[in-house]
């Protein structure tokens, strides 16, 4: 009997807080909520890095990024963009699978450092399309076009072997070309329709508590540069925007999954969906990702559905998750045994027989610089209620209760009521770096002075960011 398929679908920059079946009233996401109707979302499930290939040599290798050397999306060298590959020696989910009798095949953004080993990467290309003048594109929309066809003729295809088939969506990552487009101070963005009304947790009430990292994302981020004198309505047009680039990936999705329900593959198939991180959505003021880990950019959507799925408990609000759990679960999925030294978890009691046993007590992410022009390593470290983040620069640290503050709005760190909750969230940190080798505190710090100039909060900032800085 033939084993059954695996169709990844992923969405570069969504996140959870965007998708109609996590909650979000105003963005349309119809396929992707269909997805969730007949499997299994988990709502407590984390990135292992906000930030692109970091986060996708990560769920690639089930490692984090600690562990691939994979912790930013280069760096820049003599006006090259470098970035080194993952070491050969380190198994991943296409070698694996493809050494197990699988046809692994992967359209769409790679962005992996050489994590896709195993695969045959389909080479990106575009599409030319149409764009209202309100909602410009880039690269990232006219290439989804292209992966779009491609699976779909993928899918319609005889199927001798097994497959495990990537369709990586790069949208809604057009966003961050429309805040290119619509940055510093701009007056008059046209745009149809009524306009959402701003994230609860737009405004922060709390700068002077939190850390410089933090505090000054709009210097050494390029984006957050560009939207920092934005005001409410301006934010307001951005958030409409990342809608649209939502309903623009929701759309490249529904045509995919309608090419797998009218093909003989759809019985026997496993759908998985995912995004690789999230995206600030104007909470806080934050727009893209960059070195916070907020929900909006640290939790993401994780769906499973389809073959062999048990769907009685189709929300598993209990369990934290992180993607690194996918390279183990679809292993354990298809019946043989994930490489060792893995940080990810087979989900597979939770997929299949509704298991009620905890995973783990709490989940990380990690961060140490996008593309090199500062270099800030942070942690954070979810447990059930609270929310624990610390970053190298001045022992900056925060700690939120998700349960009365999902919004993040005051961090506990100098609140006495919480110093026990506080050190236990410590002590929890130190256990995870010696148990996983982290050499998190030998790391170097390199934030330049100027980075760091102006008074607290990206409505302050004056001057350039750091990448500009030549």
């Amino acid at each position: 009997m033939k084993k059954p398929n695996i169709l990844i679908i992923i969405s570069d920059q969504l996140s959870q807080r965007a998708v109609g079946t996590y909650g979000n009233k105003d963005a349309q996401t119809p396929n992707i909520d269909s997805i969730a109707t007949s499997g299994i979302k988990f709502s407590n499930a984390y990135t292992p890095c906000p930030l692109c290939c970091p986060a996708r040599a990560s769920f690639w290798t089930g490692l984090l990024p600690h562990d691939t050397k994979i912790e930013s999306n280069g760096n820049r060298s003599n006006n090259e963009w470098l970035q080194n590959d993952v070491s050969k020696e380190i198994p991943t989910l296409g070698s694996v699978f493809s050494e197990n009798g699988y046809e692994c095949i992967h359209f769409g953004k790679t962005h992996d450092a050489g994590t896709l080993r195993g695969f045959y990467i389909e080479p990106e290309n575009e599409i030319e399309t149409d764009a209202h003048e309100a909602w410009p594109i880039n690269y990232d929309t006219r290439r989804d076009e292209y992966t779009t066809i491609k699976s779909v003729e993928y899918l319609q295809q005889k199927h001798e072997k097994p497959f495990l088939m990537v369709a990586d969506i790069q949208n809604p990552h057009d966003i961050c070309n429309w805040i290119g487009a619509f940055q510093g101070e701009p007056e008059n963005i046209s745009g149809p329709g009524k306009l959402p009304e701003l994230l609860d947790n737009f405004e922060n009430e709390d700068w002077e508590n939190r850390p410089a990292a933090v505090q000054y994302i709009c210097c050494t981020h390029r984006r957050m540069q560009q939207a920092s004198h934005w005001n409410e309505n301006n934010y307001r047009h951005y958030l409409a925007a990342y809608y649209h680039y939502v309903n623009r990936a929701d759309n490249c999705i529904g045509k995919i999954l309608n090419a797998l329900k009218k093909s003989e593959e759809m019985e026997n198939t496993l759908i998985v969906f995912m995004a690789d991180h999230g995206d600030g959505m104007g909470a806080h003021r934050m727009v893209t990702k960059q070195v916070s880990f907020i929900e909006e950019t640290a939790r993401v959507p994780f769906i499973f559905a389809g073959h062999g799925i048990n769907v009685q408990d189709a929300t598993n609000k209990e369990q934290l998750v992180s993607l690194n759990d996918l390279f183990p679960t679809l292993c354990d999925y298809a019946g043989f045994e994930a490489p060792s030294g893995m940080y990810g978890k087979s989900l597979m009691p939770y997929l299949k027989n509704s298991s009620t046993d905890k995973l783990r007590n709490y989940v990380v992410s990690e961060w140490t610089t996008e593309w090199g022009f500062t270099v800030c390593p942070g942690r954070m470290l979810r447990t059930d209620r609270y929310k624990y983040v610390r970053y190298l620069e001045g022992d900056g640290e925060e700690l939120f209760d998700l349960k009365n503050d999902p919004g993040e709005r005051r961090s506990l760190i100098n609140d006495p009521k919480y110093r026990e909750i506080l050190e236990q969230h410590r002590k929890l940190l130190l256990e995870h770096i010696k148990a996983t080798n982290d050499d998190f505190f030998e790391r170097e710090l390199s934030v330049d002075s100027r980075w760091r100039s102006h008074h607290p909060g990206y409505h302050h900032h004056t001057g350039i960011a750091a990448p500009d800085h030549k």
